[in-house]
């Protein structure tokens, strides 16, 4: 199964219209459907936990990839997983969850220079830390062929990643509804951006390593 990371898209706030929405909702929905009442959609390779050990020691990759994780989660910038409930808003371009980023930050209710500062601060670190673990990647690549739970960690740090960009896109959205200055929300995520697009080679690169050495090995 290719993984959901790669067909997601820049909802409404960043121009892109309710086709290419509805494409990405579709495509979700022909993976949960032999799920039956499962309503949890897996985002990275199917298996993949089965061959992690439990008590062997993870790789740096694996590590740091688990901590940009979980610091986007605590962050409210991210879950890394997307459920039923959830596609609405997928669809709509809109985030009425209560625990959602800009509802965290005030973004419809606190002084809009406030709001953009904090947005700026998270977004340049959230973009600096994928660089970094984009970086870290790459040292596996250039060093070693790496696992699976390499690759499926990695994988799921740039859903958080590109989770993040999104409750980022979000919270500018709701600052422009009521500021008398607009903010040109691709011009501020460009660092994000920048980092995906670079981290998402990287992923593909892991993948397709992870694909050869099962290759070799089966030959």
């Amino acid at each position: 199964m290719q993984c959901i990371y790669k067909t997601l898209r820049y909802h409404g706030h960043s121009g892109i219209g309710s086709v290419s929405r509805l494409r990405f909702v579709s495509a979700v929905l022909l993976v949960v459907a032999p799920l039956g009442a499962c309503a949890t959609v897996s985002v990275y390779e199917p298996g993949a936990s089965a061959e992690i050990s439990l008590t062997g020691a993870q790789s740096q990759l694996h590590k740091a990839s688990d901590a940009y994780c979980r610091e986007a989660r605590e962050k409210g910038l991210a879950t890394g997983q997307m459920n039923l409930s959830s596609l609405s808003g997928v669809l709509t371009g809109s985030s009425d969850d209560a625990n959602a980023y800009w509802r965290k930050i005030g973004a419809d209710r606190s002084a809009a220079a406030t709001v953009v500062s904090r947005v700026r601060t998270d977004m340049n670190k959230a973009a600096s830390g994928l660089v970094e673990l984009d970086k870290l990647a790459r040292s596996v690549l250039g060093k070693t062929q790496p696992t699976r739970s390499d690759v499926t960690q990695f994988e799921l740090a740039l859903i958080h990643a590109r989770q993040a960009r999104d409750s980022f896109s979000d919270a500018f959205h709701h600052v422009n509804q009521r500021s008398d200055r607009e903010y040109q929300i691709t011009l501020e995520l460009a660092p994000m951006d920048e980092a995906l697009a670079a981290a998402r080679v990287t992923a593909d690169e892991l993948a397709a390593a992870r694909s050869e050495e099962k290759l070799a090995a089966a030959s």
